[in-house]
């Protein structure tokens, strides 16, 4: 059954790629939307557990972006200096710290909403999530190289 479901979530996936431009949704909202119905199936949530679970885990993804996003630097690394890249390195393991201070904070508070057991299904079904969605893309940046290489070969 389970695999049922992967299957017809990465079929979902796999058309968003394929809609029409003037869909109103963005890709990353028709990615959080499948991701959603993905965990509600992977860690059986109720409808009860759904409507508290979903504001706590939108509130902790949204956290994580705001870690993600104040340790992210566009450098030039050759042309730092050794006391600049040792506060680049300061400032990563200060931003893996914090999310992991973030993610003991939030279990406590899954703890109230959701079991324990599904707490553990759902980091399995966030990092299954990931590992599909990577793959879909790479099968489709592949795909278009492919067609590339067909067009060039018969001209």
């Amino acid at each position: 059954m389970k695999t049922h479901i992967l299957y017809i979530a990465l079929f979902i996936i796999s058309s968003f790629y394929k809609a029409d431009a003037q869909e109103q949704r963005t890709k990353a909202e028709r990615i959080k939307a499948v991701k959603v119905a993905f965990i509600i199936e992977e860690i059986n949530l109720t409808a009860e557990q759904s409507q508290n679970f979903w504001p706590v885990y939108n509130e902790l993804e949204s956290k994580l972006r705001s870690i993600n996003k104040s340790s992210k630097q566009r450098l030039i690394i050759d042309e730092m200096s050794d006391s600049e890249l040792e506060t680049l390195i300061n400032t990563r393991l200060k931003a893996e710290e914090d999310k992991i201070a973030l993610h003991r904070a939030y279990i406590e508070k899954f703890k109230k909403i959701i079991t324990i057991r599904q707490i553990v299904l759902l980091q399995r079904a966030e990092k299954r999530f990931k590992k599909e969605l990577l793959q879909r893309a790479r099968d489709r940046k592949e795909g278009r190289r492919g067609e590339n290489s067909r067009r060039r070969g018969s001209n």
